[in-house]
């Protein structure tokens, strides 16, 4: 019984708001800058930005470039799916590349935030945060071939791919979160008993999919190819490509994008907490019901949320030159110094992943954070208010709360808490900027061969990805039902078992009063 609801528990945490935000994006374009700068010289120098007639002629250089692959298979599956370049439009473009087709996509597409001249610096620092600012992952609709959405028998989306909701919703922020966490190759388990006692090998389902590393590799390779575009807007278009394989680097190595779930703790607070709310209801016959999805979502969500705002806020802080705790201004200063032993691991991997660098690092960076992951979320607890360790009770919110205000404020141990927390986190800003830097080195020597040679090996990678992801996510939808509607009904065990209860005590009373000779005729 208590497996089945730790089951539950689960299930319904992978639907809470905002997991793609490993840091928030003021963050992820302070990290960038940080961890790769370079005064003057290239990274001062403006790009002109890509025009229409730069993106159209991108997508036709990937069509020929797809259309005379040396791997004939991959030639005829691509070309079955896109006969012609006109039939490889942006929104096909897309589509291909796992992304929302009707969001405007910074590199796909014309932005209206990117029509000016930027130093190329500045330019990589602002395309890390944009997928999170266009939200190219969100809304993964099922469309038909007029490109509309494709809706159940009650009106609601169809995915396009089921597998996405493994790690969030369908809509809202939390339906990107298949693209920007990374959970360990496996194996992986569904056992409430691995959530206890090794969290970052627990995911339900035991084969959920995320995909992190994969979208730091095809951002890699869209790079190439625009590096040897010979475009106009070529430069812009590898800087915008590279900013996103950074962005889902930095994700990966913030720890808590690296477990699906966490801790224990967030089961056992919202199981009591649910039997408790049950008792006092009986079952929702006198109150609102509160369930074990609600909260445990609740309780997840805030300790996420609260995790990130108070990190980004201290790290914020330091950098306009504020008082700062001296683990924050070390984790600063970290970027730039980096982890030695990451980078030493993540070169190992490089050296063994036959050319696909950008997931060689990424794979590397989520071994290492998800080692720290439980820990973060273990800290977080013990540091959090009460108000947010009750389900029930206040909904954090970043847009309007402080984070120090939902931190503890006095208590035995606080302040080595907080260090603790703040030199964790700081460890993952380090292996961000080794990652980063490594890329940039693999980056340069890979586009430094023959042009032509470059972007055929980019291109057949990054197919030979894609095309078996389209195959496999066309079964796992022919396969997929969609969820009853939810109902909060009365749980009528309990008001039963109340009725069974007061009749025993009762029976009980009546028992007593015959022993104790009350209720015997007058002599």
């Amino acid at each position: 019984m208590r497996n089945r609801f730790a089951l539950l528990f689960v299930f319904a945490c992978l639907g809470w708001t905002r997991p793609g935000l490993a840091y928030n994006e003021a963050l992820h374009a302070f990290l960038t800058g940080r961890a790769l700068a370079a005064p003057g010289g290239a990274s001062s120098a403006l790009v002109v930005p890509a025009t229409e007639s730069d993106l159209a002629r991108l997508r036709a250089l990937f069509w020929r470039t797809a259309s005379s692959l040396p791997d004939a298979a991959l030639r005829a599956e691509f070309l079955a799916r896109y006969p012609d370049p006109d039939s490889f439009d942006a929104w096909a473009f897309k589509e291909l590349f796992m992304l929302d087709p009707a969001a405007t996509v910074h590199g796909f597409d014309r932005a209206p935030d990117a029509v000016r001249r930027l130093p190329r610096g500045a330019l990589r620092q602002l395309a890390s945060r944009w997928p999170d600012d266009d939200q190219r992952n969100r809304h993964r609709y099922l469309r038909d071939a007029r490109r509309a959405v494709v809706r159940d028998s009650r009106g609601q989306p169809l995915p396009d791919d089921p597998a996405t909701l493994e790690m969030g919703g369908l809509t809202g922020t939390s339906s990107q979160g298949h693209a920007h966490y990374g959970l360990l190759p496996g194996p992986l388990s569904d056992d409430p008993q691995v959530l206890r006692t090794d969290p970052r090998r627990f995911a339900v389902p035991p084969d959920a999919h995320t995909f992190g590393p994969d979208f730091v590799e095809l951002y890699t390779d869209l790079a190439l190819v625009a590096h040897g575009s010979g475009l106009r807007g070529g430069d812009f278009l590898e800087q915008a490509f590279a900013g996103a394989a950074f962005h889902h680097l930095e994700d990966l190595a913030n720890q808590i994008h690296t477990v699906q779930v966490g801790i224990y703790e967030f089961f056992r607070a919202a199981f009591v907490q649910s039997q408790v709310r049950d008792l006092v209801t009986l079952g929702g016959l006198f109150g609102e019901r509160r369930s074990l999805r609600a909260l445990g979502l609740r309780l997840v969500a805030n300790h996420h949320l609260l995790s990130e705002d108070l990190f980004a806020k201290r790290v914020a802080e330091a950098a306009r030159g504020e008082p700062a705790p001296p683990e924050v201004r070390a984790a600063i200063e970290g970027i730039r110094a980096g982890d030695p032993a990451f980078e030493g691991s993540a070169r190992a991997a490089v050296d063994r992943g036959g050319g696909a660098f950008g997931r060689a690092i990424a794979l590397s960076l989520i071994e290492a954070s998800s080692r720290e992951g439980p820990d973060a979320y273990r800290l977080i607890w013990r540091l959090s208010a009460p108000a947010l360790r009750d389900g029930a009770g206040h909904e954090y919110d970043g847009a309007r709360d402080d984070p120090d205000r939902w931190v503890l404020q006095e208590g035995p141990g606080r302040a080595e808490l907080l260090a603790s927390f703040y030199e964790l986190e700081g460890r993952g800003l380090r292996r961000a900027g080794s990652a980063l830097r490594l890329w940039e080195q693999q980056f340069e020597a890979a586009a430094a061969g023959d042009s032509q040679a470059v972007r055929t090996e980019a291109v057949q990678r990054a197919l030979a990805f894609l095309l078996p992801y389209h195959r496999a996510k066309e079964q796992r939808r022919a396969a997929y039902a969609s969820p009853p509607p939810g109902r909060r009904s009365i749980d009528f065990r309990w008001p039963a078992g109340a009725v069974v209860l007061i009749a025993l005590a009762v029976l009980a009373t009546r028992g007593l009063r015959r022993r104790s000779g009350v209720g015997f005729p007058e002599a």
